[in-house]
């Protein structure tokens, strides 16, 4: 009786072994699917942070309209580029741009993970900053207003302008992989 409540169906007394057999291969599927989704997390962890550890390189950098080099400086989506290029993920040039790269992430701060990228924009405006999220409330990016590559926590004074324009997220591939798709979703922000 035992052995039918574990497999979920009939099974006759002399079948014992049958059953036992069903329950590891359920089992050992359930601990690998586990094991599998473990793996994978920690893969996107090693790769957010190798991410923003190269994002840290630049910190200072001086902030410079269209600029994309660590010499003459940074825009916001300069340095979004130039960040992942060095892990080999190619993405388009400009804010906008990027906001279609990668998987979609609901544009909501608890379901952010570090290393994805967050797009502000004015409300009925079109996305005009990208910065990376660096995890417990912060941001690193290039701004004008900072005066160049900076870490900006949410939770200041500085930081509400961000926690307000939040327009949209993605999260882009730890493989490397070119993540531009151009199916212009994100190119204009309605508000909801």
């Amino acid at each position: 009786m035992l052995w039918q409540l574990v497999v979920g169906r009939n099974v006759a007394p002399g079948q014992p072994v049958a059953a036992i057999a069903l329950c590891a291969v359920v089992l050992c599927a359930t601990e690998a699917r586990g094991q599998a989704e473990r793996v994978a997390s920690r893969a996107r962890a090693g790769s957010a942070a190798r991410v923003l550890s190269t994002a840290d390189r630049y910190l200072g950098v001086r902030y410079r309209w269209g600029g994309t080099s660590p010499k003459t400086g940074f825009d916001c989506s300069g340095f979004v580029q130039y960040v992942f290029a060095k892990h080999g993920t190619r993405l388009p040039r400009t804010s906008r741009q990027q906001a279609s790269s990668g998987q979609r992430v609901r544009p909501v701060w608890s379901a952010l993970r570090p290393g994805d990228l967050v797009l502000f924009a004015e409300p009925g405006r079109r996305i005009s900053h990208v910065a990376i999220y660096a995890g417990r409330r912060r941001i690193i990016h290039a701004t004008s207003s900072g005066r160049g590559v900076r870490y900006d926590a949410l939770d200041t004074k500085r930081g509400k302008w961000f926690v307000r324009h939040l327009v949209a997220a993605r999260r882009l591939s730890p493989r490397g992989a070119s993540l531009a798709f151009s199916d212009g979703s994100a190119e204009r922000w309605s508000g909801p």
